[in-house]
């Protein structure tokens, strides 16, 4: 009798010897009954095997993944978180471009969470102050740049800005105080030499019209004709309405302080600081300071000097109190009859020097000339002594205006020192630090 296998079609052949049919039959029987129980093992192992795949199939789905067991999906969202973190704190360029698109809430919203985690970005604190005078917040504007200067007190761009908002409201003279000051922290700082430009065209503009105001009321109004007012005015509409008026506010300090020279700065002093030139190798050019000017119009000329160059230039005066000698007097006699009369007889003698003193601590009496030295005029007293006169002697004090320049050179304008000296021998150039 022949069997197939199941595996490769070959027949698998018994022989059985007939003697033995009894045993055999007992024997394929037992055989056959093996076999139903092995297929009824497979049967439930596969039920099993299959239950349990698909159980875990679902155990793993709900389960939340590891990078291990679903790398693709990860990668999907870690990308996402990774998304959403980067922009949950804005980018100045992504700020800026909430701002191109008039979003200025969301902008404000966005830098000042930039700021919360960056509070000292130079940068950041700039755009800040600029989106709150796009939003219409001057005020707040005014106080985040008047921080800024005062927290980085090298840097032009916060007094820059305070002159865009000052011109704004039409305090040109703000405007032009805090110009100055960015051009002192860097005398290099283009725009602000700009916007210096429009604020003193707009106040000559407003000088013009005041003046032809004044002109068109006087009784002869012919005056304002011959100076030209009307025309000048005219220019000064013309080149007003070419410039548009409107100020560079600066957002952006990178450039700039890359291409910057680290400079030193100095707050304005009573007494101007010497310093060594040599120590102001970095800067870009040295700062000079002029004076003390004692004749106002030595100080005048000086200053138009610097002007004729192109030479931008600051200017104080001090008052101090300074000696002019000493004057011999008489004290005071009681009332002026007295001393009329005791001049009259002082002159009877040829005692010629002497004057009537009024409205000082010494009214009612005489001074009798003034000495540049105390020896001379204690000489004189021995003199008036030996005649019969007792008289005394105190210095003489007044009041003394200095005037002192500051010059601020640019690489564009530099300056000629030996050309200074032979026009002003009287006025050395003393170097300072640029302001």
């Amino acid at each position: 009798m022949a069997f197939y296998d199941g595996i490769n079609g070959d027949p698998y052949v018994f022989f059985i010897p007939s003697d033995a049919r009894n045993d055999a039959s007992s024997t394929v029987a037992l055989h056959e009954n093996f076999r139903t129980r092995v297929i009824r093992l497979l049967h439930i192992f596969i039920t099993l095997f299959v239950f349990a795949f698909f159980a875990t199939g679902f155990s793993v789905t709900n389960a939340a993944p590891s990078r291990c067991e679903s790398l693709e999906f990860l990668c999907v969202v870690g990308t996402a978180e990774q998304h959403a973190d980067n922009h949950s704190i804005l980018t100045l360029e992504e700020i800026r471009a909430l701002a191109d698109q008039r979003n200025f809430d969301s902008a404000l919203e966005g830098i000042r969470r930039f700021l919360d985690k960056e509070p000292d970005h130079l940068e950041g604190r700039l755009l800040l102050g600029v989106l709150l005078i796009w939003r219409g917040n001057p005020d707040g504007a005014v106080r985040v740049f008047r921080e800024l200067a005062d927290d980085h007190p090298n840097l032009a761009e916060p007094h820059n800005n305070l002159a865009a908002i000052y011109t704004s409201n039409q305090q040109y003279r703000k405007a032009e105080d805090a110009l100055n000051k960015a051009i002192s922290v860097n005398p290099s700082y283009g725009i602000a030499w700009e916007n210096l430009g429009d604020i003193r065209i707009k106040r000559a503009s407003l000088l013009y019209e005041r003046a032809s105001a004044l002109y068109a009321s006087n009784e002869d109004g012919n005056v304002g004709v011959e100076s030209g007012i009307e025309e000048k005015s005219a220019i000064m509409e013309k080149v007003l309405g070419k410039i548009g008026y409107s100020f560079r506010v600066i957002e952006n300090v990178q450039e700039i302080l890359q291409d910057r020279v680290d400079v030193g700065a100095t707050m304005v002093v009573e007494d101007p600081i010497d310093v060594n030139i040599a120590s102001l190798g970095r800067s870009p050019a040295a700062c000079y300071s002029v004076g003390p000017l004692i004749d106002k119009a030595d100080f005048l000329l000086t200053t138009e000097w610097f002007k004729g160059n192109d030479i931008f230039t600051s200017s104080y005066t001090r008052e101090r109190e300074k000696s002019r000698g000493y004057e011999v007097f008489i004290p005071p006699l009681g009332n002026r009859g007295k001393v009329e009369a005791f001049i009259e007889k002082m002159r009877a003698d040829g005692i010629d020097d002497v004057t009537l003193i009024n409205g000082d601590d010494l009214e009612n009496g005489a001074v009798i000339g003034v000495f540049d030295t105390e020896s001379a005029a204690k000489h004189r007293i021995d003199e008036l002594w030996k005649k019969g006169y007792n008289t005394k002697h105190r210095p003489r004090t007044g009041i003394e205006k200095q005037y002192w320049i500051k010059a601020y050179p640019t690489m564009d304008s530099s300056l000629d020192k030996l050309a200074f000296a032979r026009r002003f021998p009287a006025y050395p150039l003393r170097a300072i630090l640029c302001e």
